[in-house]
């Protein structure tokens, strides 16, 4: 270890070097400054080199192969590489090469790179990207944090700063500076297979975690080796498709847009976010690689945005091989040019480089418009310090990459996000004098755990149930050394009934594991919510013992369990709670840890039946004619503890809130149970009256609270005629006059708005 950082120290040095003399050259011919830095190399370069910078490559393309096949450990294939950014001025690549690798293979891989670009006759830096979805989870060893929808039902902007921060640092140990993170579309449509990658249905707390994670990934300077570029995706809509399949249409009206999928975006961009991936579907017809409306005025004009505007992978060809809206490739690329795209995810040959260059010496593409996608780029890579030192890695990369301290994040997380939705006659915790039986696929099984972008792209493969982590059962071993485990069923039917009945007769409660395997987008795609049939066999199974039945739901979006869930004494939802998830789970089951998680999303009681809190009153029980209305398993928001809290009546400051003021909403919120714990404080907002009907109530604020038994804490909140506002029919954002109702955990006080 010693000689391979004396290796790579040498060979950082070597780049810098290289990069100090081209920094040399051009400032001889410019005044200092990054703007005339890049001025000076857009004059010095061809169109194709140009081209090139935005151009991103998928890894494998250059790598060794044999057969057609990747030789591991990885390597770059030079001559490959060579052609890849001399002969076609590659400025970007991404990806893993299929699986993830060691820190040390990273480095290599992205040391030659670097070392190729620096012997270029242009001698840019490349740009490496790399989807650091929870964690930096294509690297061997590193720490796998919850999912975002777990991350989410921690309700804890501090924590998921600390994730985002932490996947920065081991994300840069590894040599790459930009990670296609976060997902900031709102989880909406509980079908699509990227459910597990958002936070939820709540377009404030989606927006609020968000802002949150770009800030930590970016720090305080981009130049720092510790942080990293982020990139939030996929604007816009993507999250919404009418099939509930990945990739596919999604219609709405332009004030759903801009009124629930568009502020998260636009949050990020005021935070300063840097990139940004493009819908890889399409919205109302239009393909978003070619929405100018979007890209353009929306995006540029309206929002600011000033970064770099990246393709999804393969999503140019794609206008014309699927969307049919280009007769070929080369008219894809000038209508996703046209549209605003500057980087292109090709991802696997160099035919846009070919493409994009015709178009722009026959004139159908003009080279101003190639200058202002470079520019952003260049930009970038001056920003994230690559011009100085195209390696730059943290100082203490071996003490802590993969370390303790991160460990220990990664299990507060998975402790606060898993969320106790079922608790009855208090059986839970579980006393450790008891004989416990854990039953079900997710109960023995890492994968399930950390779910997919888990080492490979699927996470489903047997190299995860390799590493040195505990299962749920392997866990609760440490709390009840007499614990057994049976799988149960396999994907498709039951596995040894008899054995584990007998075992179920014997115990004193069943943990029944069940839930999903990983997958991710088209793959994941599903035709329904409903667990499967081998898995609903075995609940009814395990439930005809006799003996109490807790569900752990292992799983990245809610799968329908209303037919048998209620003859379960209790239910906890872990989600996809990363590394360390068997043994918070272990430890929450245990009492170890209170659980304080709460719903990011409503769990629906039905299969189609997916409503959101902030539903319409229209959408509500007609008590008149007994109509079906909303009925969730459980509602947005949700979650028990094993503590009691009580909340004392709300104080307003004013009854009367005017369009310069603010209202401050004051309550206490008491822990009178027995034990220490964690809530979080809702605030709700509801407009009474309003010329577009309003939603039943809308999150406009939330505080997690920790208290001792006995202990009290006094929360406040602030209005603004901004949180009362919506997106009326005219699409602008409007306050109207009017009462307006607050409410905290049922507690409910009106004011008036006056303009």
């Amino acid at each position: 270890m010693i000689l391979m950082n004396a290796y790579y120290n040498r060979l950082r040095l070597a780049l810098a070097l290289v990069m100090v003399l081209v920094r040399c050259e051009i400032a001889i011919a410019q005044p200092q400054g990054s703007n005339a830095r890049i001025d000076a190399l857009l004059t010095s370069m061809t169109l194709e080199e140009k081209v090139g910078q935005m151009t991103q490559i998928n890894l494998e393309v250059v790598l060794k192969k044999n057969n057609g096949s990747i030789v591991y450990p990885i390597e770059v294939d030079s001559q490959k590489l060579h052609e890849a950014i001399s002969k076609f001025g590659v400025g970007s690549f991404l990806n893993n090469g299929r699986m993830a690798h060691s820190r040390e293979e990273w480095i290599s891989v992205i040391s030659a790179i670097q070392h190729m670009a620096s012997e270029s006759r242009i001698q840019i830096p490349v740009l490496y990207g790399i989807d650091a979805i929870h964690g930096a989870n294509y690297a061997r060893n590193s720490t796998l944090f919850p999912h975002q929808l777990a991350q989410a039902a921690s309700w804890n902007p501090s924590l998921v700063s600390e994730i985002a921060k932490t996947t920065a640092y081991e994300t840069r140990c590894c040599g790459i500076p930009w990670v296609f993170s976060p997902i900031v579309d709102v989880g909406r449509q509980p079908l699509w297979s990227q459910f597990f990658e958002t936070y939820g249905e709540d377009v404030y707390l989606t927006t609020t975690l968000g802002a949150a994670a770009v800030r930590a990934y970016q720090g305080e300077s981009l130049s720092d080796n510790t942080s990293v570029a982020a990139c939030v995706k996929h604007y816009v809509g993507y999250s919404a498709p009418q099939s509930g399949k990945d990739r596919t249409p999604a219609y709405m009206d332009e004030r759903t847009l801009r009124e629930i999928y568009l502020p998260p975006f636009q949050e990020a961009i005021q935070q300063g976010v840097r990139t940004l991936i493009v819908n890889s579907g399409e919205l109302n017809g239009v393909p978003g690689h070619a929405n100018g409306y979007l890209l353009r005025n929306v995006l540029r004009e309206e929002l600011g945005f000033e970064g770099i505007v990246l393709s999804d992978w393969g999503d140019i060809e794609r206008l014309h091989t699927i969307h049919r809206v280009a007769h070929d490739n080369r008219e894809a690329v000038a209508i996703a040019i046209d549209a605003g795209i500057d980087m292109s995810m090709v991802p696997n040959d160099f035919r846009f480089c070919a493409a994009l260059v015709d178009l722009v010496k026959k004139g159908e593409v003009s080279e101003t418009r190639i200058d202002s996608s470079v520019r952003r780029i260049l930009q970038l890579k001056y920003d994230l310090g690559l011009f100085d030192n195209p390696l730059a890695l943290p100082l203490d990369a071996d003490l802590r990459f993969g370390g303790e301290s991160h460990a220990k994040i990664a299990y507060q997380a998975a402790s606060e996000a898993i969320t106790l939705l079922k608790n009855e006659k208090h059986i839970l915790p579980l006393s450790t004098d008891m004989n416990v039986l854990v039953v079900g696929p997710a109960g023995n099984s890492l994968s399930y755990l950390n779910g997919p972008w888990t080492r490979t792209w699927q996470g489903n493969d047997t190299i995860i149930e390799q590493e040195d982590e505990r299962t749920i059962y392997q866990a609760i071993l440490a709390h009840s050394a007499t614990a057994m485990y049976h799988i149960g069923c396999n994907e498709d039917s039951i596995v040894n009934r008899s054995t584990m009945t007998s075992d179920a007769l014997k115990s004193d409660v069943i943990v029944l594991c069940l839930g999903e395997k990983p997958s991710a987008e088209k793959p994941g795609d599903i035709r329904d919510l409903t667990l499967s049939a081998a898995q609903l066999t075995l609940a009814e199974t395990a439930i005809a013992v006799g003996k109490p039945v807790i569900l752990v739901l292992v799983e990245g979006r809610p799968r329908i369990i209303s037919s048998f869930v209620d003859r379960c004494q209790a239910v906890v939802l872990a989600y996809q709670p990363g590394s360390m998830g068997g043994a918070a789970l272990a430890d929450v089951l245990f009492g170890k840890v209170n659980p304080s998680g709460h719903l990011p999303f409503t769990y629906p009681r039905y299969v189609n039946d997916f409503l959101t809190y902030d539903h319409k009153k229209s959408e509500e029980v007609d008590k008149n004619y007994g109509s079906n209305g909303y009925n969730p398993q459980w509602s947005f928001g949700e979650g028990l503890s094993y503590t009691q809290f009580e909340y004392s009546e709300m104080k307003l400051s004013e009854d009367t809130l005017r369009a310069d003021e603010e209202l401050e909403i004051i309550v206490t919120l008491s822990n009178s149970g027995v034990r220490s714990g964690k809530d979080v404080v809702q605030l709700y907002v509801s407009d009474e009256v309003a010329s577009i009907t309003p939603p039943v109530k809308q999150l406009r604020g939330f505080e997690k609270v920790d208290l001792e038994t006995g202990a009290a804490q006094t929360v406040s909140f602030r209005l603004s005629a901004n949180d009362l506002s919506f997106i009326n029919a005219q699409l602008n954002s409007a306050t109207e006059a009017g009462w307006f109702t607050v409410e905290v955990e049922h507690k409910r006080r009106r004011f008036y708005f006056k303009p």
